[in-house]
């Protein structure tokens, strides 16, 4: 199964373009999304902890509560980033990152750079791919920032490499039984987060999490920050490298460009992205080339 890590992230990559997708439609605000994905993800996993068989290292549960820190910390800061600096300019968290996954991976990692470089075309070709990638995101998404809002992403980009690069991690310090770590990293992930969100949440925002038309859609982003969360972790811990994940999951605003434009032209709803072809072509070979050379 290890060589359709691809295919996994591929799925995550749609499943996350479907989700951001459906809330244009719902418009639930992202703070109330973060309670949901937290803490109520936890409440509707707590009670299937007796059928999953604890993982005895210690360490494993101590990085599952750092990433819930990290993770909510993150997430407020692209909140915060998206509010200060606009939605254009939050989107380079995503492909910034994805070179400096890679770079932290190898580098904690050293005997995989060393494999690497034992292969100097195929690690050119990995990079290059790995470029290609960032550039056509950025080119599509027509970000531009300036050094004030660059600095403050900064904390949201180290949050999101350290959540890719220790997930993988994570996993593999429950090793014993990938299942229950997968389960077990989920819920405690999604607690930790849960709880420090709902404490960094302002007052007069707290009610919106039980008003009834912000709860009747509670049930659809929960189920999808469970399933969202046990495909990453596991297409994580198969991947040779957390970065070629990130590469292929972190295109879905790409997806989601495309899936409006279908909208527009055979609905006429929302309205007309432009995106030039040969930055949607760089893009895809970009993401083909970086499978075959993973894969080789």
């Amino acid at each position: 199964m290890q060589n359709y890590w691809w295919i996994l992230a591929l799925c995550l990559s749609l499943l996350t373009a479907s989700y951001v997708w459906a809330n244009q439609f719902l418009k639930v605000k992202g703070s109330v999304l973060m309670a949901y994905r937290g803490l109520g993800t936890a409440v509707i996993l707590l009670p299937f902890c007796f059928y999953f068989v604890p993982i005895h290292n210690i360490w494993f549960y101590v990085l599952c509560v750092v990433q819930g820190l990290v993770l909510s910390i993150g997430e407020n800061r692209i909140l915060n980033s998206a509010k200060a600096f606009g939605a254009e300019v939050t989107s380079l968290i995503h492909p910034v990152s994805i070179a400096i996954i890679f770079i932290v991976w190898v580098l904690i990692h050293p005997h995989e750079l060393q494999e690497l470089i034992a292969e100097p075309d195929k690690f050119s070709l990995i990079v290059i791919c790995l470029l290609g990638v960032a550039t056509a995101l950025i080119l599509i998404s027509q970000a531009k920032a300036n050094r004030k809002a660059l600095w403050f992403l900064l904390a949201a980009m180290s949050c999101e490499t350290f959540i890719d690069v220790t997930s993988k991690e994570t996993t593999h310090l429950g090793a014993e039984n990938v299942i229950s770590a997968i389960f077990y990293y989920t819920l405690i992930t999604s607690f930790v987060a849960g709880v420090c969100n709902i404490l960094f949440q302002e007052k007069r925002h707290f009610k919106e999490i039980f008003e009834r038309k912000n709860l009747k859609f509670a049930w659809f982003f929960m189920c999808f920050a469970i399933l969202h969360s046990v495909l990453k972790t596991y297409t994580m811990y198969l991947s040779p490298n957390p970065a070629y994940v990130a590469a292929i999951v972190h295109a879905y605003p790409v997806w989601i460009m495309l899936g409006n434009n279908y909208l527009f032209t055979f609905a006429k709803k929302g309205h007309y992205i432009k995106i030039k072809p040969q930055y949607l072509i760089l893009l895809l070979v970009s993401i083909v080339c970086l499978i075959l050379m993973v894969e080789e």
